[in-house]
């Protein structure tokens, strides 16, 4: 499998993990991803004029004809949205217009789905089977958008994802509830309200484990979770883990290769029971 790889402007700043686990796990997979050359923004919620973020996704896009894969579901939904607007031969024209390489058509996947179909049932390459970790299948607001390849309402490809790892996934709630991440600069004491609902909810059932597929929601509930906890006067102590890093701890690749160590609810924890599970088995 070959894939056009889209790391997306987090990947340099505050979602270094979320790069590092997904080319680590490509490599494992052995999935063939090549970065895109010249890539830029996405488009994502600061641009604020359509037809521009429309442009900034399409210039993306062009500059490939293999399908695109990306990590982040805030990439993964700006371009899709903007696949689905550059139907309408108007935005088309308009967007081509200003393009060096003109956009033709584009086919994008999140690494979620690509790692599912990587791994079939019972993959020998599982070597550390996740088995008895609880896990809270977070999936945001914005995989599942725009509509078409996921249920809004009830996704379960997390779920699936988790069991193929023969770990546990909790029923958890608030799994497609924004993590309050857009408002967080005008509004942050809403924003914190809605991130430790979440974080409390995934504590009352029972979870080990949030795995999120955003580097957003990601910020919201692993860096600011001990502010969160402060503020609230509630213990939380969950690891918050991209759906990569899961996937390559099941894979056997290291914290460094994973960069499990840039958390900050450090995840070493639900890794060494995992050994210690594995180990009281055999």
């Amino acid at each position: 499998m070959k894939l056009a790889y889209y790391p997306g402007c987090v990947s340099q700043s505050t979602g270094k993990e979320m790069d590092a686990s997904t080319r680590a796990v490509c490599t494992a997979l052995g999935i063939e991803i090549e970065e895109l050359a010249d890539w830029n923004c996405c488009g994502a919620t600061h641009v604020s004029n359509e037809l521009v973020a429309t442009g900034l996704a399409a210039r993306n896009m062009a500059q490939t004809d293999l399908p695109i894969m990306t990590a982040c579901s805030i990439c993964y939904s700006n371009l899709r949205a903007a696949e689905e607007r550059l139907k309408e031969p108007e935005v088309l024209t308009k967007v081509n217009a200003v393009l060096d390489k003109k956009y033709r058509g584009a086919e994008v996947r999140h690494a979620l789905d690509v790692m599912l179909e990587a791994m079939p049932e019972g993959d020998e390459r599982i070597v550390l089977p996740l088995k008895g970790l609880l896990v809270a299948p977070y999936y945001g607001c914005l995989l599942t958008r725009p509509a078409g390849l996921y249920s809004a309402e009830f996704p379960v490809i997390l779920e699936t994802l988790i069991k193929r790892l023969e770990a546990e996934p909790v029923d958890f709630r608030k799994k497609t509830a924004c993590c309050g991440g857009p408002i967080f600069m005008p509004q942050e004491n809403a924003a914190d309200d809605i991130a430790f609902g979440i974080l409390s909810e995934a504590k009352r059932a029972g979870a080990e484990v949030i795995v999120t597929v955003c580097p957003l929601c990601h910020l919201m509930l692993d860096a600011k979770q001990k502010i969160l906890e402060q503020k609230k006067g509630e213990k939380i102590g969950i690891p918050v883990l991209y759906v990569t890093q899961l996937v390559g701890i099941a894979l056997g690749l290291g914290p460094e290769e994973l960069g499990l160590f840039m958390n900050t609810v450090s995840p070493m924890g639900i890794v060494e029971k995992a050994y210690e599970r594995m180990g009281n088995e055999s």
